[in-house]
């Protein structure tokens, strides 16, 4: 854990960086008791409320864009993930430590049937309705639980391919392109273990659908895992930013990424691709503890982070897509051009794959969640 504190006008913001052991993160999740929704209502706006942030470093800046801390009497205090997994642990643990969060696309309708999270009033975010209607349709099965919204979608992204076109002059259009010979050793994906069993569950099997696999097909990726681990990649990277060092070195020449990690590294260029196979994508939305009893400032929060000036500092900052609609216009070049904005829809159905939750129960013959998180650590020890 460290702590960082700035000052920001007559503002106190205080920054904590969260890092727990993954086997201690990741135990029991996909069962166990389960923090129960505590049906707070909200209360009245009071001077210098301090909300609890948890998500990624970078995502804050939706929410504080246009000052709007500050102009509202607002203090946040963070907490910075290194993995979405460790949101579901600490709203199992202390659910009132939490206001607002980021939990990970295919975790939602598990925790919200789970009561670690409580259910939006989209009637509060003034926004809702400017939100991009395809973006919206693809979010609904994941982000909603029994009729009700438990998310706010405001950015998206797919894990697709990196290569730097000055070590790799025609573009790769297969993940296997990753495997070639005069590649060994300088190929990298991340640990990120829903991406790599998204992406190399379909190389390594025939699954229609990697996050379903049998016993069989489980066992089979993690064997080729391991094998790329050891005869092809430099590395399995630590996280995202120990992957854009590498592409940034060329210490590697291709990689699992996302698209905004070439506007990252600037220089050396670095492209992105989507292979032929597709890509994982996801949905990020933000989402209120069930221990939460900031109910109106977070919504207050929620709303400004899909507004547009939300979404346009968001966006410069992170390069990532937005999902209001009207800030689209108002883009930077790059954003715009970077994006399929004009026909989102069949982009996702064509390049990339909404992938379901993992099975939580046991049934004779597909793996469970636990079951992945264990193979995905036999491959990290390997």
């Amino acid at each position: 854990m460290f702590t960082r504190i700035q000052k920001k006008g007559d503002l106190i913001k205080t920054t904590h960086g969260f890092e727990a052991g993954r086997r201690n993160v990741l135990k029991g999740l996909a069962g166990g008791m389960a923090a129960g929704a505590m049906g707070l209502g909200g209360l009245p706006v009071r001077a210098a409320t301090g909300v609890d942030f948890m998500g990624w470093l970078g995502y804050d800046v939706f929410l504080e864009a246009d000052d709007f801390l500050t102009r509202n009497d607002l203090q946040m205090d963070k907490t910075f993930i290194n993995a979405p997994e460790e949101i579901v642990a600490r709203l199992r643990l202390a659910p009132g430590e939490v206001d607002i969060c980021v939990p990970y696309f295919l975790h939602l309708d598990f925790m919200a049937s789970e009561g670690l999270i409580q259910p939006l009033d989209t009637s509060k975010l003034s926004n809702w309705l400017d939100l991009i209607p395809v973006i919206v349709d693809f979010s609904r099965d994941n982000m909603t639980h029994e009729g009700e919204w438990y998310s706010a979608p405001f950015t998206w992204a797919s894990i697709c391919l990196m290569y730097n076109p000055r070590h790799v002059p025609e573009e790769p259009t297969s993940w296997r392109d990753m495997l070639r010979p005069e590649y060994e050793g300088k190929v990298a994906i991340p640990a990120d273990l829903p991406s790599a069993f998204s992406t190399w569950g379909r190389i390594a099997t025939d699954a229609p659908e990697p996050n379903l696999m049998t016993h069989e097909e489980l066992e089979q990726t993690v064997e080729f895992l391991i094998d790329m681990k050891k005869n092809n990649l430099r590395n399995i990277a630590a996280s995202y930013g120990e992957l854009i060092d590498m592409l940034a070195r060329e210490e590697v020449v291709m990689a699992q990424g996302f698209e905004a990690i070439s506007v990252w590294i600037g220089e050396p260029e670095i492209r992105y691709t989507y292979p032929d196979e597709g890509c994982m994508t996801f949905i990020e939305g933000w989402s209120i503890s069930a221990g939460s009893d900031r109910v109106d400032e977070v919504h207050a929060l929620i709303d400004q982070s899909i507004s547009v000036e939300g979404q346009l500092a968001g966006a410069t900052a992170n390069g990532m897509p937005v999902t209001n609609a009207r800030a689209v216009p108002l883009l930077d070049d790059w954003n715009r051009n970077a994006y399929p904005y004009d026909d989102i829809a069949q982009f996702f159905t064509t390049k990339l794959h909404v992938d379901p939750m993992y099975r939580l129960e046991p049934d004779g013959v597909h793996a469970t969640w636990d079951d992945y998180i264990a193979a995905w650590e036999d491959v990290l020890k390997a």
